[in-house]
């Protein structure tokens, strides 16, 4: 039996469990999945808005997709502390207990989603994930546990999926090449960081928190690899994104 096939009959079976939707194109996938392959209506969808962090236009996006598929009802939006607050304090979240965006920022909005919890992880996205199942435990210390039925899709097959449905993607992966949910990320690949730090207002926030945390995070490899990996591209200049966002009328 393949996963979809096992995670549709568990899903069919249970009650009252939560899709956790970032906005970006994998839960989103996910989301759909379930509309089409679950035959009741007890489920809902959580999405946490990390304040200050989060884009406007990820936000944005989950409501117009939301009132699209018409689930306004089910979509339960949650929004955090202030992350660029706590940044200002604490410092880059890193590994273990200093990764205080888990722990302290979105810990707290998990608690609102149900037992039985829906994501849209994939196997192939990293070799983390790589090692695990398309059912497991939340982490964070929570008894949540979450069904990943597109566990073995390509990246591909959720980009044909979302089309075929006419489900546009989140116009923050053209305009920053991520979903837009979590702006500032210390384990953002080169392409995230890259188009988020060519966004001027961006770039001044996250320099401040990290040029005041300077010495902190130099003073072990993994702060010294997150600190060199950002501001390398502070002084950048693309303007594609303010292009896109004056043709659509954002700005």
């Amino acid at each position: 039996m393949s996963v979809e096939e096992r995670a549709k009959k568990v899903l069919n079976r249970v009650r009252d469990f939560t899709v956790l939707w970032s906005g970006g194109k994998d839960s989103t996938a996910a989301l759909l999945w379930v509309i089409e392959n679950v035959d009741h209506a007890a489920w809902n969808a959580l999405y946490i808005e990390i304040t200050s962090n989060t884009h406007p236009l990820c936000t944005q996006y989950v409501l117009e997709i939301a009132r699209k598929l018409g689930i306004e009802e089910k979509l339960r939006v949650v929004k955090t502390k202030d992350f660029f607050e706590l940044m200002e304090r604490w410092g880059p979240p890193l590994l273990g207990a200093y990764r205080w965006c888990l722990y302290r920022v979105k810990k707290p909005g998990f608690t609102q989603a149900n037992f039985i919890c829906v994501s849209g992880t994939r196997r192939s996205d990293s070799r983390v994930r790589a090692r695990g199942s398309w059912i497991n435990r939340m982490l964070l210390d929570m008894d949540l546990f979450v069904i990943n039925p597109l566990f073995d899709w390509s990246k591909e097959q959720v980009l044909d999926f979302l089309k075929d449905r006419g489900v546009p993607l989140n116009p923050c992966y053209r305009l920053y090449h991520n979903s837009g949910n979590c702006m500032f990320c210390p384990y953002a690949d080169k392409l995230h960081v890259r188009g988020v730090m060519s966004d001027p207002e961006w770039r001044s926030k996250i320099l401040a928190a990290l040029y005041k945390h300077r010495d902190k995070c130099m003073k072990g490899k993994l702060g010294r690899s997150v600190y060199e990996r950002w501001t390398k591209w502070a002084s950048q200049t693309v303007l594609s994104h303010w292009l896109y966002k004056l043709e659509k009328g954002v700005v």
